[in-house]
């Protein structure tokens, strides 16, 4: 009895301690949702992961990032932009510049028209933002 009593005195700090952490492991990589290029608006931790919420299994968009992305540090690259994730006929970065997820095959963007600006055809949707941006 006089055992328990004297390690007793522990319990505040071993509680404090677990407290401190639990904010520290419930975060886990949400800084990386500022690293994309609708900086998480979209789809937040769900643009990587099958749970919207985040962690547990990723889609393959988040397995396409921890491939591609954390070994170039942690950064879109090009390699990335430039893939189909989701096999879905888009680039990631078509789909990012429609609003779309890259990690989810059902959502895509429409086809864009073939539009026509200062005599050039233009497909692309960050060519046809960047067009209308300059009118």
């Amino acid at each position: 009895m006089n055992y328990r009593i004297k390690n007793m005195k522990y319990l505040p700090f071993l509680i404090l301690a677990i407290l401190l952490l639990i904010p520290v492991l419930s975060v886990g990589r949400a800084f990386r949702v500022a690293l994309l290029p609708d900086k998480g608006n979209n789809f937040s931790c769900g643009t990587c992961h099958t749970n919207p919420g985040g962690g547990g299994a990723r889609n393959s968009f988040g397995t396409d990032w921890e491939a591609i992305a954390i070994p170039a540090g942690d950064t879109y690259v090009p390699d990335l932009a430039n893939r189909d994730s989701d096999g879905d006929g888009f680039t990631n970065d078509a789909e990012f510049e429609a609003g779309k997820h890259p990690g989810d095959a059902a959502s895509k963007p429409d086809k864009p028209k073939a539009v026509s600006a200062r005599g050039k055809l233009l497909t692309r949707w960050g060519k046809i933002k960047a067009d209308a941006l300059r009118r």
